[in-house]
């Protein structure tokens, strides 16, 4: 099943892996691709949404000065300064979608910022690293061991902790923002001209949200639904016990939403096709599943990284190192818990 691509700048830019352009996508709606550093996506867009004489952001991608520069300029050639963002919501706490708020707050401290009150949790928790930043695991947990991670292998781990890692996937914050909305399903967004309203996906993250505007169709999917590519659903640690069924839930739920919903993805390009991609990605997660149960058959060592090892990955296993080797490896956990299969002696959530 084909989706129908709505920009043939965008895509070409995804498929080259280049910096589009910025581009209107709605009426008062523009995607601005804010680069990430070293990162095979290239770019998380920013949507921008007229608000008034003022502008309201979808996500505010990476941080860093070659990040701002790129959001800014982009909004001054629309005609908005960084005074003029009235607010920030956020579809989950990942670095490349809440890493520039800092700075967009000192420049203007009146600003909103909405999340969902999961992810605000999440924040805290690497805030006061109750968690660890670049794993997002208990410090007090040895998840190389607890995955059973050759040992030559455990220094790819090991280089994560506290962020050390230069993919760390959150970004560390002093203090939370003093003018937080925290997001629940359906919450409305304080935007004029028109609703947009909040709907809850977890899967990606635990408070994962995506936004939709009713009155034209437009759903800014966040990384719940991508064109080219699957988001990983077992980062968010805490809920990695859970993430892969919260997630397909959330797949059902977006299928409420009309076959003519035009979908404005965090990374890749603008489609329509929702509810064919959708069963695309519950078809991939259902395949995955078939291939654990195959390569447990097939093999006596259980543990995480023996059966990671054997499922297809697009760059091959022996590819992925340090955070891409723990995402395949918490991607795996996490299909791993659906099926009711052990995971790893002292592994977060294995009790």
């Amino acid at each position: 099943m084909a989706i129908e691509a709505l920009s043939p700048g965008q895509s070409t830019a995804w498929k080259d892996r280049v910096l589009p352009e910025v581009e209107s996508v709605g009426e008062g709606v523009w995607a601005i691709p804010v680069p990430i550093p070293d990162n095979p996506l290239v770019y998380t867009y920013s949507y921008a949404i007229a608000d008034g004489s003022g502008v309201v952001l979808i996500d505010a991608g990476w941080d860093g000065a070659e990040q701002h520069r790129a959001l800014t300029s982009a909004l001054d050639s629309l005609g908005f300064g960084a005074r003029d963002i009235r607010g920030v919501a956020i579809t989950h706490y990942h670095r490349d979608h809440i890493g520039l708020v800092p700075a967009l707050l000192n420049a203007n401290p009146d600003m909103w910022v909405a999340m969902h009150g999961e992810d605000i949790r999440a924040l805290e928790r690497f805030r006061t690293e109750a968690v660890d930043m670049g794993t997002g695991v208990d410090p007090t947990v040895d998840i190389a061991r607890s995955y059973g991670v050759p040992r030559e292998r455990w220094t790819e781990i090991e280089s994560l902790l506290l962020g050390r890692g230069k993919m760390a996937s959150v970004l560390q914050l002093d203090r939370m923002p003093e003018n937080v909305l925290v997001l629940d399903d359906g919450s409305a967004l304080p935007i004029d001209g028109g609703t947009i309203r909040a709907l809850w996906t977890p899967g990606h993250t635990y408070g994962h949200s995506v936004f939709v505007r009713d009155d034209d169709d437009l759903l800014f999917s966040g990384d719940h639904v991508l064109p080219t590519i699957t988001p990983n659903i077992g980062l968010d640690s805490a809920a990695i016990t859970h993430s892969l069924g919260d997630y397909l839930r959330s797949l059902d739920k977006i299928g409420t939403l009309t076959p003519e919903t035009s979908v404005l993805p965090a990374h890749g390009f603008r489609f329509r096709g929702l509810h064919d991609r959708a069963r695309e990605l519950v078809a991939h997660h259902h395949e995955r599943l078939a291939e654990i149960r195959a390569r447990m058959e097939e093999t006596g060592d259980h543990s995480v990284y023996s059966i990671a090892q054997g499922l297809h990955w697009s760059r091959g296993f022996d590819e992925l190192h340090h955070f891409n080797l723990f995402a395949a490896l918490a991607e795996t956990a996490a299909h791993m818990h659906y099926l009711g299969l052990e995971v790893g002696a002292g592994a977060l959530g294995a009790k």
